[in-house]
């Protein structure tokens, strides 16, 4: 595939790329929410595509981070800043397992994308709306999405499935022990 292809695609979608949604409701027509994934700059998305990934491979997991409550912040808050961590989870190990999963993913030509996604997740909160829970909700969905890619290479090193267990661990506990297996599947 040359470059001229990427192009004509790239063509295409930019139509509709980021556009509202509009909803009929009755005689007069209301915009709905767009999620802040399908507000992204298109180079962003490109560059992702030629790491191998779709943005909509990571939709559903940035659905969740869209749809987010406070409640569920508040519960990934605590437990990333309980200190020494609980007996399953520790946010130090997290951060030691997402080098591994970088190293895995360097290994095997995708090092560019947790860089692009951790972009991409960053513009979930723009501007003013970034709180301390803010903060915490972006890392935890940074460690869902490498969780993700970690997935994807598991057959060519099984440890990298292991890992992906541990840094779903946050979004399992605030969302549901299935959120991210229903998600996985849609």
């Amino acid at each position: 595939m040359d470059l001229h292809d990427d192009f004509e695609k790239a063509d295409a979608a930019l139509d509709t790329w980021g556009q509202s949604i509009l909803v009929k409701t009755g005689p007069t027509s209301v915009v709905a929410h767009v999620p802040f994934y399908r507000t992204l700059h298109y180079p962003d998305i490109l560059d992702l595509r030629h790491c191998g990934y779709e943005i909509a491979d990571f939709a559903p997991m940035f659905d969740l981070l869209d749809d987010a409550l406070v409640s569920q912040a508040q519960t990934v808050h605590k437990l990333l800043h309980q200190p020494g961590g609980n007996a399953i989870w520790n946010p130090y190990r997290a951060r030691q397992i997402e080098f591994n999963v970088r190293a895995a993913l360097h290994r095997f030509g995708k090092s560019d994308a947790p860089i692009l996604l951790r972009r991409m997740i960053g513009r979930a909160y723009p501007g003013e709306h970034v709180t301390h829970l803010a903060v915490d909700m972006l890392n935890v969905f940074f460690w869902g999405a490498m969780a993700q890619m970690a997935r994807d290479l598991a057959w060519r090193l099984p440890q990298l499935d292991s890992f992906a267990d541990y840094l779903e661990y946050p979004i399992k506990v605030a969302f549901g022990h299935q959120s991210v297996a229903i998600e996985r599947a849609a």
